[in-house]
């Protein structure tokens, strides 16, 4: 089975939601992938060509075509079943100083290229981003620009030049820009593909943008661009297609499933005689043609090099033997000549298994736009994306991946679930669960996978992971102060024999401590303490513990603990049946708890986030048996219900596996 958060489910019943065809069928025609598939917009370039947008979530399609309508930039909008509006054209997702200076719209596209570069004083044109504005000691190879990153691969050194950063303007209030981020060359400004997700649907304004063109007049006045797609008849479309005549604002064009099943509608049609030059010049010759917009394959890039996370992280996780295999791996400029690429630092968190190319995928969510506890948007740069994993209010998190503007991803237990963090209410994360749980620490949480400690080689990101022991918590800095976490276990008789605090030997008790100082991460003489005492009911005993902990980590501390002995309920006791931690720990083995004591009930006291305004508040959860006799409260208290982060939903391995593949899609990972 497949565990997916609140939201994913959420996603998954909207994807069965299909949207309509445009409003306004004389303004805006619906686009496919020219095999009759939908979904978001693209440039003539297909699913890499990302074209500029900002994006909200409003209730219906028609507010969303109202706003394209208004606006003179936008060439099409894109909207999704469950409220995803996306305005596309250049401007969209926010504007640069240096444009109103230049009147370079495309020059400085994105906030990444609001800047100029200069070298002894003169501008260098290719230079779009920071990255690449200086020189590289080594040469670099061909099939990649020169940059920090790429020099950093060569062990070059990389020499700045001169960056001026001009004002970037954020998109209108309530809006999120979405730049087409590629490091050396710009984005489509027109929209004439889509990248298949369901539920989306793509609707263009203004088709011609990407088609070839015949501009001017005839001899006697009349459109030479008219003319042209008049010459367009269901003749060129291919067999099975569907052609359709000219609407409003759109001339002719072919589209649906042709008959062999693998000739695109739109490209055979596009393709025929009637787009060619010939056929404008054969119009009038006072026409002139214009060919179709040609989207060229951007280079590669490659992520800055890693950055100095400090104490508490791991060195850059590597590439293994298996998941640096070159075979089949021609896009990647550095395996050219090589078998292999074990210890590559440059690609995407896996776990490392036998005869998986690309390792496998574990728990995770994703954001672009989230901004983290210090005020950063989370993908701003590498130690952005790790304070965002700082503060994952699961506590739970091992590690992330980083593309330089572009992504954050983070990985954890139950962090998938938590889809706002502290003081960014704005912003939403992605989250969704895969089979794979990856350990905080050995075998914590019970159940995990090991062996989290690889690479998908892939030169835009980088992969990051937090130490597995106490070392972990100089993550958040040097301690300070001291503060108190408090767990209580309530023991209740298993059957009849009957269980008090005499039952609990001296052996036991410092078995305990151990125990919670190894799910903790601390230290067991120095930082945990343990009381045994009378529950509070007869026959009852409340095992307390009282961990001393920095008060620069309670909260991640706190919510740790939390995610491991209380978010998977019942689970939380098995730490406790044996001295060794294993996923068989089912049955009470009488080291830690009396044989005949059955542990019924799991609390931890500590602190949290605010989610409003981060600051630091008292927090408790629980679970327990001991309730009253309604199912409702039986229910409430076995799994501890959060009101802002649900738990997760139980779907079917053949419809979780679709529901992921379409959050996907949508995710454009």
């Amino acid at each position: 089975m497949v565990r997916l958060s609140f939201f994913a489910m959420a996603m998954f019943a909207n994807l069965a939601m299909s949207v309509a065809g445009p409003i306004n069928t004389e303004t805006y025609r619906e686009l496919t992938n020219g095999f009759g598939q939908t979904g978001a917009c693209r440039g003539n370039g297909g699913g890499g060509d990302r074209v500029d947008s900002r994006y909200r979530i409003l209730p219906t399609q028609a507010e969303c075509e109202t706003v394209c309508d208004d606006d003179s930039g936008c060439v099409a909008y894109a909207y999704s079943g469950n409220g995803d509006c996306v305005i596309y054209g250049s401007g969209q997702d926010g504007t640069c100083s240096l444009t109103v200076d230049t009147g370079e719209l495309d020059r400085y596209h994105n906030f990444n290229s609001c800047g100029e570069c200069y070298q002894d004083g003169a501008v260098v044109e290719d230079a779009l981003v920071k990255s690449l504005c200086g020189i590289c000691s080594k040469e670099t190879p061909a099939e990649l620009t020169a940059s920090l990153s790429v020099c950093s691969t060569v062990g070059g050194l990389w020499t700045e030049a001169a960056w001026t950063a001009g004002t970037w303007e954020d998109p209108p209030a309530g809006w999120a820009g979405d730049s087409y981020t590629h490091l050396t060359q710009y984005g489509s400004t027109n929209v004439h593909t889509i990248s298949v997700a369901e539920s989306y649907g793509c609707f263009d304004k203004v088709h011609e943008d990407g088609q070839a063109t015949c501009t001017g007049s005839t001899a006697d006045g009349s459109s030479c661009q008219t003319s042209f797609e008049d010459r367009r008849t269901s003749t060129q479309c291919p067999e099975g297609c569907t052609f359709y005549p000219r609407n409003g604002s759109h001339g002719p064009y072919c589209d649906g499933l042709a008959s062999d099943g693998e000739t695109s509608c739109i490209e055979g049609f596009e393709t025929t005689d009637v787009f060619s030059e010939e056929s404008c010049l054969a119009i009038d010759s006072q026409c002139v043609y214009v060919p179709a917009i040609a989207w060229t394959q951007p280079p590669a890039t490659i992520h800055a090099p890693p950055a100095d996370l400090g104490p508490g992280w791991q060195d850059v996780i590597r590439a293994s033997v298996t998941t640096g295999d070159c075979t089949g791996r021609d896009s990647l400029p550095q395996c050219k000549g090589k078998d292999n690429l074990a210890g590559f630092e440059y690609g995407v968190c896996r776990l490392d298994t036998a005869g998986a190319l690309n390792g496998e995928n574990v728990n995770q969510k994703y954001c672009k736009n989230c901004i983290n506890t210090n005020g950063d948007q989370v993908n701003l740069d590498e130690k952005a994306c790790a304070q965002a994993c700082l503060d994952d209010p699961s506590g739970s998190c091992i590690g992330f991946s980083h593309a330089d503007n572009a992504n954050c991803i983070v990985y954890g237990v139950n962090g998938e679930h938590y889809l706002r963090h502290p003081g960014d209410l704005d912003n939403q994360w992605l989250g969704y669960t895969l089979h794979d749980e990856p350990c905080i620490a050995d075998k914590i949480p019970i159940g995990c996978t090991p062996k989290f400690n690889t690479i998908k080689m892939n030169t835009k990101f980088v992969c990051r992971h937090l130490n597995r022991d106490n070392t972990r918590w100089l993550a958040w800095g040097e301690a300070t102060g001291s503060e108190e976490i408090t767990v209580e276990l309530t023991v209740t008789p298993s059957l009849s024999d009957p269980v008090g605090v005499k039952d609990f030997t001296q052996e036991m008790m410092n078995e305990l401590r151990i125990k919670m100082a190894s799910v903790a991460m601390v230290d067991a003489d120095k930082d945990v303490s343990l009381e045994i005492g009378e529950g509070d009911q007869d026959g009852h005993v409340k095992v307390t513990f009282t961990i001393q902990a920095p008060s620069n980590v309670i909260i991640p501390m706190t919510a740790m603990i939390n995610t491991i002995l209380v978010s998977k309920s019942r689970d939380g006791a098995l730490y406790f049946h044996s001295k060794l931690t294993t996923d068989n720990a089912l049955q009470n083995s009488g080291e830690l708890i009396p044989k005949a004591g059955h542990i019924a009930g799991i609390l931890v006291k500590g602190m949290r986030h605010n989610l409003v305004d981060k600051s630091k508040e008292l927090h408790t959860t629980k679970w327990s048996e001991l309730s009253p006799t309604s199912a409702c409260s039986v229910a409430r208290n076995l799994i501890r219900i959060d009101p802002v982060d649900p738990e997760p939903v139980i779907l079917p391995d053949e419809l979780a596996s679709g529901a992921l593949r379409n959050m996907y899609n949508y995710l454009h990972l």
